[in-house]
C-alpha cells in the first residue's frame, strides 16, 4: 500500500514544483513561501478533530523539521527563479543516495550490489546534467549547486525524521505539526527579508497570484500521501524516498513542454537513467 501512497506523492509533488516555478513570474520567493505554507497549514486544521496532540519530544522534532524544510523551500524558490526546473529537481535526487546511506546505518536496512550501482548511476547522471547545462540559460551556478546539495541533505534529514516519528504517530498528527512549524519559520524568513528591504513584501497583486494557492493545496495533499506511506507497517525508508523522486518525470516533461528549456532531450535521457538508478535502489 505504501507504493500507492508514495507514487501519488511523487505525482502531486511534481505539480507542486511546477506551480512554484509558475508562481515566481508574479511574486517574490519569500512571499510565495509564506503564502503557500499558510494555505497548507490552514488546510491541515481539518485534522484537529482526529486528536493531533503529541508529546513535547515530538513537538521539538517537528520544530526542527519545520525549520529545515522552510529553509529548503526558501533556497529552492530563489534558485528556481533563474534555473531550469528539470536541472533543480534532478540535482535534488542526490537525497536518494544519502537516504540510502542513512537507511543502512540508522535503520539496519540491507544494501545490495544493485543498490550501490544504482547510487553510482544517480550521482553520475546528476553530474552530467549540470555539465550539459552549465553554459546555457537556466543553468545553476557553483554556489547554487552547493546550496542544492545542502537541500538534498536537508531532504534526507527530513525523511529520517518522518521514518522515526511514523513509528508512534498518525499521518494527521505528523502533518498538522509539520505544517504548523514550517509556516512559523516561513514567516521568520519572510520577516527577515522585509526588514532587509524595509518594506512589507506581500502586495495586493500577490493575492491574485493563483498559482500560490495551488502550491499550498498540492503540498498539503502530497505530504499527507507521504506521511501515510511512512506509517504503513514494514515500509522501508529507502523504497519510499526513491519512489518519491519519480516526480522528475513530471518536472522534466514540464521543462520540455511548458517552460521550453534548452538541452531537453539530453535532460530527458539523463532523467530516464536517474529513474533506472532509483528503481535499482528500490527493488534490490
Amino acid at each position: 500500500m505504501e507504493i500507492v501512497f508514495v507514487l501519488l506523492y511523487a505525482l502531486l509533488n511534481g505539480f507542486f514544483d511546477i506551480f512554484k516555478k509558475s508562481s515566481l513570474k508574479r511574486s517574490s520567493p519569500s512571499t510565495i513561501l509564506v503564502m503557500f505554507t499558510t494555505v497548507a497549514f490552514l488546510l491541515s486544521l481539518i485534522w484537529i478533530p482526529f486528536d493531533v496532540s503529541i508529546s513535547i519530544e515530538y513537538i521539538l522534532i517537528f520544530a526542527l523539521k519545520g525549520f529545515i524544510i522552510a529553509f529548503n523551500w526558501y533556497i529552492t524558490l530563489k534558485i528556481l527563479r533563474t534555473a531550469d526546473i528539470s536541472t533543480v529537481t534532478i540535482t535534488q535526487i542526490l537525497s536518494t543516495v544519502l537516504t540510502f546511506i542513512f537507511g543502512i546505518t540508522m535503520f539496519n536496512e540491507t544494501a545490495s550490489v544493485l543498490q550501490i550501482i544504482g547510487s553510482i548511476i544517480i550521482v553520475g547522471s546528476v553530474a552530467a546534467i549540470n555539465l550539459i547545462n552549465r553554459n546555457s540559460k537556466g543553468s545553476v551556478t557553483k554556489v547554487q549547486l552547493v546550496l542544492l546539495l545542502v537541500c538534498a541533505l536537508i531532504s534526507t534529514m527530513s525523511s529520517v525524521i518522518d521514518k522515526y516519528t511514523s513509528i508512534s504517530l498518525t499521518p494527521q498528527q505528523m502533518q498538522f505539526w509539520f505544517l504548523l512549524f514550517v509556516m512559523v519559520f516561513s514567516w521568520l524568513f519572510f520577516s527577515i527579508d522585509c526588514i532587509k528591504q524595509k518594506q512589507f513584501l506581500i502586495k495586493k497583486e500577490d493575492s491574485k497570484n493563483y498559482w500560490i494557492y495551488l502550491v499550498g493545496l498540492f503540498i498539503f495533499l502530497a505530504d499527507f500521501m507521504l506521511f501515510s506511506a511512512h506509517t504503513v507497517a514494514n515500509s522501508q525508508l529507502i523504497t519510499i524516498t526513491v519512489l518519491s523522486k519519480l516526480k522528475i518525470i513530471v518536472t522534466v516533461a514540464a521543462g520540455i513542454f511548458i517552460f521550453k528549456e534548452k538541452n531537453v532531450w539530453k535532460k530527458l535521457l539523463l532523467s530516464v537513467i536517474v529513474v533506472i538508478g532509483a528503481i535499482m535502489i528500490a527493488i534490490a
